[in-house]
This record gives C-alpha cells, sequence and structure tokens, in this order.
C-alpha cells in the first residue's frame, strides 16, 4: 500500500524542483545600456558604483567562488545608437539582427539586463490601436504595446532571467507637464500592474523577469527629474547623487530576483 502521506510531499518536492530552477543558474549576466545607464553604473563622481555594489552584495551574503554574483555593462544597442522600447520590440522578435541580433547574447548570458534612455520620457499622448502603424510613435498604447511583446519573448526564454527598467526622467527644460505625468503613468502601469499580473492584455507576468522601476527613483512627484539628480538644468544625464542611491538599489533588486 503507497503511504500517501510520504508520496504528495515528495511529488510536490519533485515538481517545485522541475518548476523552479536552481538559483545558481542566474548568477552573472550583462547590463545593456547607453549614457544614462553608463552614469548609473558609475562612479560618475560619487564614492560607489555598480560594481562596488556587487563585492559589497557577495560580502553580505558570503558569497564566495561560483557562489558569487556579479554583472558585466556593455553599451548596447549601437548602429545606430538607439535603445528605445519600439527597438527593443523589434529587437526580441529578431527583426533587427543585421545591426543588433541578441542572440549570441541570449545565448551567452545568463542575466540580461536592459533599459531605454530618457527620450522614451518625451511621451505624446494615451494614442489607440491605430498607433501600432506607426511603432515609433510615442504613445502609451504604442508603449504597451512593446513591452507586451518583447515580455513574451522573454517568458518563452526560461534559460535567461531579465531586468527591464523603466523610463528615465527628463529635465524639466526637456519636457512638459503632459510628458511627465504620460511617462509616470507608464512606468506605474509598468511596475504596478503590468509586473504584478494585472494587466489584462498580457496576464501572469513571466517568472523569469523583473522591472527595475528607475523612473520613480529618481523623479520628483512632477514626473521630472530633480535639480538634485543632475548636472545642469538642460542636462538630462543623472549625476553622482543619483548613481549613489540608484546603484546600490539596482544590485540589491536585480540579484535578489534572479536568486
Amino acid at each position: 500500500m503507497i503511504n500517501r502521506a510520504v508520496t504528495l510531499p515528495l511529488l510536490f518536492t519533485v515538481c517545485a524542483a522541475v518548476a523552479f530552477p536552481q538559483s545558481t543558474r542566474f548568477r552573472s549576466g550583462v547590463f545593456l545600456h547607453h549614457s544614462t545607464g553608463g552614469c548609473i553604473w558609475g562612479p560618475n563622481g560619487s564614492a560607489t558604483s555598480v560594481p562596488k555594489e556587487i563585492t559589497a552584495y557577495n560580502q553580505q551574503r558570503g558569497f564566495t567562488g561560483q557562489d558569487a554574483v556579479s554583472l558585466t555593462e556593455s553599451g548596447w544597442p549601437t548602429n545606430p545608437w538607439n535603445n528605445e522600447w519600439e527597438r527593443w520590440h523589434r529587437i526580441f522578435e529578431n527583426g533587427d539582427t543585421v545591426n543588433a541580433d541578441i542572440r549570441p547574447i541570449l545565448s551567452s548570458q545568463r542575466i540580461i539586463v536592459i533599459k531605454s534612455c530618457y527620450p522614451s520620457s518625451a511621451m505624446t499622448g494615451y494614442g489607440s490601436a491605430a498607433d501600432t502603424l506607426t511603432p515609433t510613435r510615442k504613445s502609451m498604447y504604442n508603449y504597451k504595446w512593446h513591452w507586451r511583446h518583447f515580455l513574451k519573448a522573454m517568458k518563452e526564454r526560461t534559460q535567461n532571467f531579465f531586468v527591464i527598467w523603466t523610463n528615465a526622467p527628463l529635465v524639466a527644460a526637456s519636457t512638459n507637464d503632459q510628458a511627465a505625468q504620460l511617462s509616470h503613468q507608464f512606468c506605474l502601469w509598468a511596475k504596478d500592474t503590468l509586473a504584478n499580473g494585472l494587466d489584462a492584455g498580457f496576464g501572469s507576468f513571466p517568472a523569469n523577469a523583473y522591472v527595475f522601476d528607475f523612473f520613480h527613483k529618481l523623479a520628483g512627484p512632477d514626473g521630472k527629474l530633480p535639480a538634485t539628480y543632475t548636472n545642469s538644468s538642460s542636462d538630462s544625464h543623472p549625476n553622482g547623487a543619483a548613481t549613489l542611491l540608484v546603484a546600490p538599489q539596482f544590485v540589491r533588486e536585480v540579484f535578489d530576483a534572479a536568486l
């Protein structure tokens, strides 16, 4: 006679092992960024940097050898120097393989961190389904459409763990109230709705993906980048104070999620 009290827990353990791969799979990877991401990578004039925070993360947890986490960085995609959401949509559907073929990166890296730079915050309106005929239009409708598409591709690529940054905020001189609030609302949707599996257009969020809400770590209540976090009123690149604030959160959130 089979002892169900023993069999059922054993069956659950086996199923869990199959459904949830060992965390050692996702301990290293690459951060694909442009200039804004490079500022946060640091040190950017600050007392810290992403590499320093990774060292601290490993030390605090006693991670050494194969258990240690690591991350490299690369200015990508290039040719042209454009990392807008519309392009990531094409990249993950292998529609940009001449200048930005991500397949070799997916094969050689476990953790893939992607982002768009501050031009993505120059949003134009809520839009409608007709916007998809002009994919580069920076509307709320198109942004959600782009994210749902590349997340679908990510979900199917279980060999990798993906981290997606939300928009980078713009300084007041480079934006307006409407665009800033649209960017705020989009990033709120990405983190609070989509990532929580509450988006009716997508459904359950992939277990192998994480949304890093960069926008709301720096943006003020008006949805704009405050003077405290930039070098000048006309430059939307984050300064050393922003690096000091975001780099530790970035490392902690990425690896806590990946592990």
